[in-house]
């Protein structure tokens, strides 16, 4: 019998607050670095781990190297009726990505819709956290964001598109927001770092070794398959052009032709924005909206559940008693290791206990 799994909560400030302790050691200012926090505690009490906190050793790494730029001069460059463009300047993603967002709604409050395109972003994490915006403003929010290759294109055996994302938001009058936030890939590389972290194997169908075969090896995976074949990766390539190509800012042709990968691989996005009292009866919507917790038929096999439910698809409702890390998770793993490489001083016992606060970070 396996040993039992020890379970820790952090409460969700306790964790922001030393998140954005690291990004503020790493040079990012105070604000910035708060912003870029709450995003990724977000994520993790969404119960999407792959995009939280685990994700902020590579970010650090990444800011120490320059490939992260911790005080961009970001600005909005081109404002032409719904259209927006932003350069991003290689901001966190998470704060162009908001800035975009932010932008969108702007535009769609003047003219019904905005659309913001942000180019020379670096990774965003859960891009239904900025779809989410424009929904708690009352508008639909539609996000996406372009990144080089490592997802095989359907029937290739290397990789030839990105595993690019796509969210989006719907407001209700009584309910949180429905959310669709989804990977254009079978499965995120965020959980294939989990599994690597954790000695796990992986299901077949998650990706390809170098070789082009299947592998069940986190280790050994060097790129991932699409969603659903060829609907994945053609759905990437049109993220691609309407994120990339729009802004004169090309990711998988250049990084193609220079054998699979760029020495700077910075990101674009995409912010929508869409006003719903244009077509007239906003209320009558949102109620709508409202029904889409109404159960779905019923399988013998299966309990009820309301037809928001997911896995990529459910109300944005997030865990509300704090952040569940296992004792031996990818998340407390890496970010403890990067606590012995960070100079800051943060306490590393940082996980509290489930029945009660054993040590919580401060700065």
């Amino acid at each position: 019998m396996p040993p039992k799994l020890e379970l820790h909560v952090i409460p969700s400030a306790d964790l922001q607050h030393f998140a954005r302790a690291l990004f503020e050691a790493a040079g990012v200012a105070p604000p910035m670095a708060d912003q870029w926090a709450k995003s990724l505690v977000w994520a993790n009490l969404r119960g999407v781990d792959s995009h939280g906190v685990l994700r902020i050793p590579g970010y650090i790494e990444r800011l120490k190297t320059g490939a992260i730029n911790p005080a961009p001069d970001m600005r909005v460059e081109q404002r032409s009726g719904a259209i927006a463009v932003l350069e991003a300047d290689r901001a966190p993603g998470a704060v162009a990505m908001a800035m975009a967002m932010e932008e969108a709604i702007a535009r769609a409050r003047e003219v019904h819709v905005g659309w913001c395109a942000a180019r020379n972003i670096t990774h965003a994490g859960a891009v239904g956290y900025f779809a989410l915006q424009a929904a708690n403003a009352g508008m639909v929010g539609i996000v996406m964001s372009a990144s080089g290759p490592m997802m095989a294109y359907h029937g290739a055996k290397v990789a030839g598109v990105s595993s690019n994302p796509l969210a989006i938001a719907f407001p209700a009058e009584n309910r949180p927001p429905l959310l669709l936030d989804m990977s254009t890939s079978n499965v995120a590389m965020g959980k294939v770092m989990s599994a690597r972290d954790a000695g796990r194997e992986i299901p077949l169908g998650w990706g390809l070794d170098a070789q082009g075969r299947d592998t069940t090896d986190p280790r050994k995976l060097a790129t991932l398959l699409p969603l659903g074949g060829p609907k994945g990766s053609g759905l990437s390539f049109m993220i691609e052009c309407l994120c990339s190509l729009t802004v004169g800012n090309p990711i998988i042709a250049p990084a193609l032709a220079a054998g699979g990968k760029l020495d700077a691989p910075y990101l674009n996005g995409v912010a929508v924005a869409l006003d719903l009292a244009v077509f007239g009866d906003r209320e009558r919507i949102l109620g709508e909206a409202d029904r889409g917790s109404w159960p779905a038929p019923r399988h013998s096999r299966w309990p009820r559940r309301d037809l928001s439910g997911g896995p990529f698809s459910k109300s944005a409702r997030p865990r509300e008693s704090g952040v569940v890390i296992a004792e031996h998770s990818a998340s407390k793993t890496r970010v403890n290791a990067l606590m012995t490489r960070q100079p800051i001083k943060l306490r590393k016992d940082f996980i509290c206990q489930e029945d009660g606060c054993a040590g919580q970070a401060r700065a």
